[in-house]
């Protein structure tokens, strides 16, 4: 994956997912990219996701460390609206 892959608005897996435990249940930790920041100084991301606290400033991170992290875009294959709910083990309904 590229910058130039990158989009506001889209939602992005981890290569190595992992859950999150909120009280209204677990969800994957994936990330939804609210702002791309290009400057002299460096680019930035800012994003949002499930293991974002409640009132909780939304991350800001280098282009490069999200990169590190992100596998592939999942946006079209969520449910609108929603972060995709985690499941423990592959026998889980």
């Amino acid at each position: 994956m590229k910058i130039e892959d990158l989009k506001v608005g889209r939602v992005y897996r981890a290569k190595r997912p992992r859950g999150v435990h909120r009280l209204d249940g677990s969800y994957v930790n994936d990330r939804q990219i609210l702002y791309i920041s290009i400057s002299p100084f460096g680019e930035s991301i800012q994003y949002d996701s499930p293991s974002v606290t409640f009132k909780a400033k939304y991350p800001i991170i280098s282009t490069e460390k999200f990169l590190k992290w992100a596998d592939k875009d999942i946006t079209d294959s969520l449910p609108p609206n929603e972060w995709e709910k985690y499941k423990r083990c592959k026998n889980e309904k």
